[in-house]
């Protein structure tokens, strides 16, 4: 279909005698391609289809109508979940962290791109893979580096066997208060990590999971950095997606009854976003 419409183009702008480009004639027949491009931030194969477009772009201007996403881990996670649902066969088992579509058509993985830009446009890249590898560590670099927000990691174990770190972005920009009382439950020097080897007492299937008592792990205690327990700060922050970190506030108290419990949400729950403050996400 491509190729016929764009030898409809020669044809037309030689018959007529016109000087009009290729990009004049995809954009007033309204022929662009529509290609969307998902992929995790620190992914070389995301990176390699971003710089290709960016060359297609260049080469062949006006011939493709970019939409490009770049996701955090467990955005890409949520992505590929919507996707299994909605495509269902083309999706399962895959296993690349980057994902690019024409026309609304899977065209597949970072590879999958580079052989679809070649057979269209007769594009070759000789960039190594090192080269897109230090692309996506710079980038994430970036990301981490956001003054705007504040990125800490936590460990966690079952029964003493590591299970992994995880890293969450705190919106420090939207609520301050409340991610400096995290941070210093946390991380403080001047007083020891009270998290420190604290447990996630409560599992709620599909909801999320509750931590932060660090008096004795079982729930029952709550009390801020500085003792006690602090007001709501706001709301603005939306429990859109899984992962999003909220304050736990105590149950018995209601609102404005913050301490030092939090959760993480394992889906989407926005029957909280009035009831509890939201302050970062996991990445």
């Amino acid at each position: 279909w491509y190729q016929r419409r764009v030898r409809e183009a020669v044809v037309s702008t030689q018959s007529t005698g016109s000087f009009n480009t290729f990009q004049h004639y995809y954009i007033t027949n309204n022929l662009r391609m529509d290609v969307k491009i998902y992929g995790k931030i620190k992914d070389h194969e995301f990176h390699m289809m971003k710089m290709a477009v960016d060359t297609l772009e260049r080469t062949h201007a006006g011939a493709m109508k970019l939409d490009i996403h770049e996701l955090t881990d467990t955005d890409w996670e949520s992505f590929l979940d919507e996707k299994k649902t909605n495509i269902k066969g083309e999706i399962w088992g895959f296993k690349s962290g980057a994902m690019a579509f024409v026309e609304g058509k899977l065209i597949g993985n970072g590879d999958d791109f580079m052989r679809w830009a070649k057979t269209k446009f007769g594009m070759i890249d000789f960039r190594p893979p090192a080269f897109y590898e230090a692309l996506s560590n710079q980038a994430y670099k970036g990301y981490l580096e956001n003054t705007e927000r504040e990125f800490v990691y936590v460990d966690f174990t079952h029964d003493k066997r590591p299970m992994g770190r995880v890293i969450f972005e705190l919106y420090k920009d939207i609520v301050p208060n409340t991610v400096k009382n995290f941070i210093d439950l946390l991380c403080s020097k001047t007083d020891n990590k009270k998290f420190a080897s604290t447990s996630m007492h409560r599992v709620v299937k599909n909801g999320w999971v509750q931590g932060g008592d660090y008096v004795n792990g079982s729930g029952g205690n709550s009390e801020a950095f500085d003792g006690g327990k602090f007001s709501d700060e706001n709301y603005a922050v939306q429990h859109l997606k899984r992962g999003t970190i909220g304050m736990a506030n105590d149950g018995r108290g209601g609102p404005h009854s913050n301490g030092s419990q939090f959760y993480i949400t394992f889906a989407p729950a926005p029957w909280m976003d009035q009831q509890y403050v939201a302050f970062g996400c996991l990445i």
